[in-house]
């Protein structure tokens, strides 16, 4: 098994935490769904790989109250230059949570509430509503001249 770089393990922790305020902001109002997110993430920074756990597996579908297990890779060795790209990514990610994921309930008539936060990320659609800059002619090549001429 191999072990974690010491000179990494201050930006494993810092993602950690980034991925772990990034869930308490977004999750807020939503335990089950924070209690798997924190379950995936304990499991994902106690790996030597800081790798996830693959979709559908028995990881991620276990109860909130169930044994901690650290997803341990005896036979694949990792590089550091991979782990610093797996820190990038879980950085992203947090990123990515804290902008652009919202939590939204529907009401009885139907309509959707949305839990957005002060970081959320909205667009304001300037540039779909300008339409971009066409030619003034139909033919923009009309007065240049031939070769012939």
């Amino acid at each position: 098994m191999s072990t974690f770089p010491v000179s990494l393990k201050p930006a494993a922790r810092s993602a950690y935490r980034s991925m772990l305020r990034a869930s308490r902001i977004t999750f807020n109002g939503d335990p089950t769904r924070h209690v798997q997110m924190l379950s995936v993430l304990r499991q994902t920074f106690s790996s030597p790989s800081l790798k996830a756990p693959a979709a559908g597996s028995a990881e991620l579908r276990s109860s909130p109250d169930a044994t901690f297990k650290p997803i341990i890779e005896e036979t694949s060795t990792v590089t550091d230059e991979e782990i610093k790209q797996r820190i990038d990514e879980w950085n992203e990610a947090a990123k990515f949570l804290r902008q652009n994921v919202v939590q939204g309930v529907q009401d009885d008539d139907g309509t959707w509430k949305l839990r957005v936060t002060d970081e959320t990320e909205l667009g304001d659609n300037a540039t779909i509503k300008e339409p971009p800059k066409l030619p003034t002619t139909p033919f923009p090549n009309r007065n240049k001249r031939r070769c012939t001429d």
